[in-house]
């Protein structure tokens, strides 16, 4: 399709969608006014601890930030700020406005009155700088202080805790910025450490690296003094790890053990992201920070040409029964292809489906790690970029174009030739800050060259039937390439131009000889048609047509080479080529071509696989149907029904008091005389569990159930215990409750910007009562087939997903008309009754969920929405899973009471509800995509050239250049399109396999096939990154491990004298001896069969010893007679 039939074709769309975003907003809101009515009458009931719905909610930052941690009426100040102010500066004004306005004009705030103050600003800094979206400011700054050097001087100290990593790096060091900005405000003193202390970091850091994990950036020992020394504010923290330093009993360091949210905040907030921290000190004026230069000088390694560099990062941790499918740079690996599809972008990158039937590894939503441009992605198909070359077990080489072609042939498959074309967007480049590298050739870079001809007339062109708005898909002859090359003076068409560049001139050279032999003969196809077949006699050559990637078959001892393909190789390999040195193989080919040809992989992406796809309902461990203790009053199972056969049971319960005639019960409304009650605190009681689930059964209008599942006891600092009637109701329909109260389903995150009705399950007559009225081109909606764009908080949930919902949905209207006598809602009864309905999206490490609404369904298991739906929730598509839950549901059910009261207990929670999404205020990386219906051919050039992305975004069109405008929300066109967002398996074989020796089976299987893997390699690699640390490991671990109650739970660091628990039940290890040694059978049998390096053998004959001396006793043995004969 031409560049001005694409124009035009947008701006009809854009003309047609004007007016109807502000639309499909106030709809939205509309609609959730109306859940938000229905959930605060059934509040109203009294049978809840609040009144009415929890979940505020908020259209912009400003409502977020005051909803999630406040102050009141901050959020006017914030609106205010944002008309002339960047974000970054309005936080920072925000905080100053906080801390300076004094509580009685004229009279200095007190030093207590300060530090909270200081925290309040803090927070709410934080809170603007992550979108108020996620946990950080709550759960990653446990306190500000102001406290004393050693001088008497006051300074500022900010005590991170470990959910401060959710912010990310950089938020982390701004937060410690921001404590600088508050302590100047305040007019305190810089913090004066003293050389203890200062080693007390570098043996934290170091500590941290050895016992914790790995720091993403690990300064040195000099480094980490230079910052604790200069860094104006404490960096300090609570403790987050069980691990003792040995600079101890510090007077102004309350922990002896290690701070791991300081370290993170120091380490990868102020260290690693020095360059910004710089940038912010000195665009607000803050003194004190020129000593990070020394940090932000970063390497500049993919800043130059690294056509020779190899990035093998991702082969450091291969896992058994997650195969490798391409070596680093390696021939026939995934070839680079530039370019955006319907539902790739924001590290979802296209494969094409035969290309997932073929390796069976790879399913819709499986994870990748990669070799370049980022650390990793999520796969998705796209059929119309290349599929897989693949050689027969007959010797015949096919290469395989459709999903249907690759499972009809796969169990015939020998080798794996090419893996097929990788299709990843401009904007992963540009995210990454990784140069371009060179492009494969491809028809949408060729037909722009015939464009750009200057033979080129669109006028003559149609006059001899060459049309560039269908050249790009349409099938031509290889005469008619030919031709066209030649009167165009353009390179070969990509159909014929094959991978000259992986083989030697030598091997070229052999294939001309040998085919000087070949002859043309006549083949009967098997749909009985004659077609045209070049053939030679069995011979090595055959290899170099296999690393050509020329398809052809394999008869009684011949080699037939389709004509189209025969004639390619010999009108470009005319004669011997120049085996001089310094030519390189294309090269010496474009000397002896007819026509110019280009190369047709330059680059190969490595990669391996990562987590399976999920798709799943989100349950604890047990999974309970109510959040109701009962102790161990209910066996192992924690069956209510159990323990209420016991009567009364005693058990640590939160408690309400009526305000008026002081009755005791767990409603917010005295069950008595109606008055509102509050809540009285928590401690053991006894509470008569027969009697009230006996009443529950009643209010719901149920006789009878086996089992309904509590909680051993309440995590949250109240011990509010939920009504049993929801519980129960929860048990009758088959759905399970999150330690919030609400009912989750989690599947992998994938993008989504254009779908077809059919495809999703959804007709064009109920899109166009949901707001659709035109397709993605600007005609209107009148059938399935359309294609068209998503609107931004709409979502496409898995098959799983929509059958647990339609529980879900029944438990909610079962819940309004037994529990609070009110109408039913969902009324669901298929699946294709919840388009439309809204739902909660809600990612595990934010505070803020997102408002979205069904609109159709997917067979893969992810969910399928907009980038900005996905980027609201600070997410990407790199195998991120986050869970979507019904509005109602949450409205109902949801309440602060239930989170547990520990650190992140209000992380993965719906503090706050975004009703709409500001494509301004989301996560930035979703303002890289891609939004071009095809890449320009001078972008393409400059890959030759490994320009930097950031120095071509003249020829790009991507979502940042249309922030702040209509055109934000629409028009954001696609380069691929893909026949089916789901095609391709929808499972891997990873999963499907039920043993760990079947799927390491399979892996080493699927090396053997593959062109691009050394299998010996993949064998070591599991071996050294897998089974023999984790056979270690559990080995140490065994020799310290604990014993546990099977009855309560409850663990003793030494066995007791008794031999049993205080609740007389027996104890168990809690590390098995089969957890130990589950690998090392898999892993002898993989010493034996391939030749690895004896070292890792010795290692595992090793390990087996420490195993069996661990296991066996060396003084009693039994043996056999044969012993002794």
């Amino acid at each position: 399709m031409s560049s001005r039939k694409n124009t035009e074709l947008i701006e009809r769309y854009k003309k047609n969608y004007q007016g109807t975003v502000m639309g499909y907003f106030e709809n939205l809101e509309e609609e959730t006014r109306k859940l938000y009515d229905i959930a605060k009458k059934a509040r109203l009931k009294g049978h809840d601890i609040e009144l009415e719905p929890e979940i505020p909610l908020a259209k912009d930052l400003a409502e977020r930030v005051e909803g999630l941690v406040g102050p009141v009426g901050v959020a006017a100040r914030i609106k205010e700020l944002e008309d002339d102010m960047s974000r970054e500066e309005v936080a920072f004004q925000i905080a100053r406005e906080i801390v300076t306005t004094p509580d009685e004009e004229g009279v200095e705030d007190s030093l207590e009155v300060k530090e909270q103050k200081s925290d309040q600003a803090t927070r709410t800094a934080l809170a603007i700088l992550t979108e108020g979206v996620v946990a950080a400011p709550l759960e990653g700054i446990s306190q500000i202080r102001i406290k004393k050097n050693f001088d008497d001087g006051n300074y500022l100290a900010v005590y991170f805790a470990g959910p401060i990593r959710s912010a990310g790096g950089t938020a982390a060091a701004l937060a410690v910025l921001i404590g600088d900005y508050i302590r100047i405000s305040l007019g305190l003193d810089v913090f004066k450490p003293t050389d203890i202390e200062v080693e007390r970091y570098v043996e934290e850091v170091e500590l941290y690296e050895s016992e914790v994990t790995n720091l993403q950036y690990s300064p040195k020992p000099e480094e980490t003094r230079l910052a604790i020394k200069n860094i104006p504010v404490e960096v300090t923290g609570e403790p987050t790890d069980k691990i003792e330093v040995s600079n101890r009993d510090l007077e102004r360091v309350e922990t002896n053990n290690i701070r791991g949210g300081a370290l993170l905040a120091m380490a990868e907030g102020v260290i690693q992201k020095a360059p910004k921290v710089m940038k912010y000190a000195s665009k607000l004026n803050i003194d004190g920070w020129n000593w990070l230069e020394k940090f932000s000088k970063a390497p500049d390694s993919k800043d130059d040409d690294d056509s020779g560099k190899v990035d093998d990062k991702y082969m450091r941790d291969i896992i058994g029964g997650r195969p490798v499918l391409s070596y680093p740079k390696a021939k026939g690996g995934f070839r680079l292809r530039y370019g955006r599809s319907r539902n790739t972008g924001l590290a979802a990158m296209g494969v094409h489906p035969s290309t997932m039937e073929i390796v069976e590894f790879l399913a819709v939503g499986t994870q990748m790690k990669i070799e370049r441009p980022g650390k990793g992605n999520c796969v998705v198909p796209c059929d119309t970029i290349d599929g897989p070359i693949v050689k027969l077990k007959n010797g015949s080489v096919v290469k395989v174009e459709s999903e249907a072609q690759a499972r009809k042939i796969k169990n015939q498959v020998e080798e794996i030739l090419f893996i097929g074309d990788m299709l990843i967007a401009f904007g992963e480049f540009l995210r990454n800050n990784h140069v371009l590298l060179p492009a494969g050739w491809c028809e949408e870079w060729w037909v722009q060259t015939i464009e750009n001809s200057p033979s080129y007339s669109e006028e003559e062109a149609l006059k001899d039937g060459v049309d560039v708005k269908t050249l790009e898909t349409e099938e031509i002859t290889v005469e008619r390439a030919f031709e066209l090359s030649k009167r165009y003076n353009v390179p070969l068409h990509p159909r014929y131009t094959y991978f000259y560049h992986d083989a030697t001139k030598e091997d070229l050279n052999e294939l001309i000889e040998w085919m000087k032999s070949g002859l043309m003969v006549d083949l009967t196809t098997d749909d009985g048609q004659v077609k045209k077949s070049f053939s030679l006699k069995m011979d090595p050559g055959k290899r170099i047509l296999e690393i050509l990637g020329v398809p052809h078959l394999v008869e009684d001892g011949k080699i037939l080479v389709d004509h189209e393909d025969a004639y390619a190789l010999l009108h470009t390999l005319r004669e011997p080529l120049d085996l001089s040195e310094g030519t390189k193989t294309l090269e010496a080919v474009n000397k002896v071509s007819e026509v110019e040809i280009m190369a047709k992989a330059p680059t190969y992406i490595g990669g391996r696989v990562g987590r399976p796809e999920k798709s799943k309902e989100r349950m604890m461990k047990p999974a309970p149907h109510s959040l109701f203790p009962i102790g161990t009053n209910g066996g192992s199972r924690r069956n209510i029904i159990d323990a209420a056969k016991k009567g009364s049971i005693n058990v640590d319960i939160g408690r309400c008091k009526c305000t008026e005639c002081g009755i005791n019960s767990i409603q917010a409304i005295c069950p008595v005389c109606g008055a509102r009650t509050v809540p009285a605190g928590s401690g053991r009681k006894n509470v008569n569990l027969s009697n009230l689930l006996k009443k529950a059964f009643e209010n719901v209008g149920i006789r009878k159930m086996d089992e309904v599942k509590g909680v051993q006891g309440m995590i949250s600092e109240e011990k509010f215990p939920e009504p049993l009637e929801k519980g129960i109701l929860r048990a009758k329909n088959g759905v399970y409750t999150f330690k919030d109260a609400t009912i989750r389903h989690d599947s992998t995150d994938l993008p989504l910007t254009h779908f077809i009705p059919s495809e999703v399950g959804v007709t064009h007559e109920k899109l166009l009562e949901m707001g659709y009225t035109h397709d993605a081109y600007g005609a209107e909606l009148e059938n399935d087939e359309q294609v068209v764009e998503l609107k931004i908080q709409d979502v496409v949930i898995s098959d799983n997903c929509a059958e647990y919902l339609i529980r879900v949905s029944h438990f909610i209207d079962d819940l309004l008309e037994d529990f609070y006598g009110l109408e039913r809602f969902y009324n669901v009864e298929k699946r294709e009754d919840l388009i439309s309905h809204l739902i909660v999206g809600l990612a595990p490490h934010t505070s803020a969920g997102v408002l979205g609404r069904v609109v159709g369904f997917t067979r893969a298991l992810c969910c399928y929405a907009h980038p900005y739906f996905h980027s609201a929730k600070r997410r990407n598509c790199d195998s991120d899973e986050d869970s979507v839950m019904l509005l109602m549901d949450a409205l109902l059910n949801f309440s602060k009471v239930y989170l547990p009261s520990t650190r992140g207990g209000k992380m993965d929670a719906p503090l706050v509800l975004s009703s709409r999404i500001d494509p301004e205020e989301i996560d930035d990386e979703s303002h890289n995509i891609d939004v071009m219906p095809r890449l320009p051919k001078e972008l393409y050039e400059k890959t030759l050239e490994f320009a930097k992305p950031s120095d071509v975004l003249d020829l790009v069109d991507n979502v940042k250049k249309r922030i702040g405008t209509d055109d934000q929300y629409h028009g954001l066109m696609f380069s691929h399109n893909t026949s089916s967002i789901h095609s391709g398996p929808t499972q891997c074989l990873y999963k499907k396999l039920p043993t760990m020796k079947e799927k390491v089976e399979g892996q080493i299987t699927l090396a053997e096939r593959l062109r691009a893997v050394d299998q010996k390699g993949v064998v070591e690699g599991v071996l050294t990154s897998h089974f023999l640390p984790d056979m270690a490991g559990n080995l140490r671990a065994f020799s310290r491990q604990k014993v546990r109650c099977t009855k309560c739970g409850k663990k003793y660091r030494r066995m007791p004298l008794s031999g049993e628990c205080t609740c007389g039940s027996n104890l168990i290890l809690s590390i098995s001896k089969g957890s130990v040694m589950k690998y090392l059978e898999i892993s002898n049998e993989l010493s034996k069969r391939y030749p690895i390096d004896p070292y890792l053998v010795q290692r595992i004959g090793l390990l087996e010893s420490g195993i069996n001396s661990l296991f066996e006793s060396d003084k009693s043995k039994q043996s056999s007679l044969d012993v002794f004969l």
